[in-house]
């Protein structure tokens, strides 16, 4: 059974913005709306319309991550969007109690999942898997239980 969307995905990548080209890539195919602050992001979400995934990162809006999530799954039009929090590569040196407590922490709020890029290789097929996850997430509307 593919989990590949039927069709290309808009996609809001709430991240810093040195990590936007690596998402480009990883997302090619998908249309994606990129947002830098915490103010554009909520008046993308309000303003979108047909968005299948949001993808925040870290570090994004100075760690404004949380505050996103929740305002995300306040929005009446948005709180079932499949979300993911992503940790990109290199990005901080986290240790690995804190990346547990982020893991949390974000699924508490409602985040369909953490991604810590740095358990992927850093080549195409680390950016194969993660395109493939992102795909699955789509397809199921964010419902990682789904077979």
């Amino acid at each position: 059974m593919s989990h590949r969307p039927e069709a290309p995905a808009k996609v809001m990548l709430a991240i810093v913005a040195e990590k936007v080209e690596l998402w480009r890539r990883i997302l090619e195919g998908h249309e994606l709306v990129s947002v830098m602050t915490l103010r554009e992001a909520m008046r993308r979400l309000a303003e979108e319309d047909n968005l299948r995934m949001v993808f925040i990162g870290v570090h994004f809006d100075e760690s404004r991550m949380f505050t996103l999530l929740g305002d995300i799954r306040a929005h009446a039009k948005y709180r079932n969007i499949p979300v993911l929090v992503v940790l990109s590569p290199g990005q901080y040196a986290f240790s690995g109690i804190a990346v547990e407590g982020i893991d949390r922490a974000v699924t508490a709020l409602g985040a369909n999942g953490f991604l810590n890029l740095d358990h992927f290789p850093d080549n195409a097929e680390g950016e194969a898997r993660i395109r493939r996850i992102v795909d699955y997430v789509i397809a199921t509307g964010g419902d990682l239980l789904k077979a």
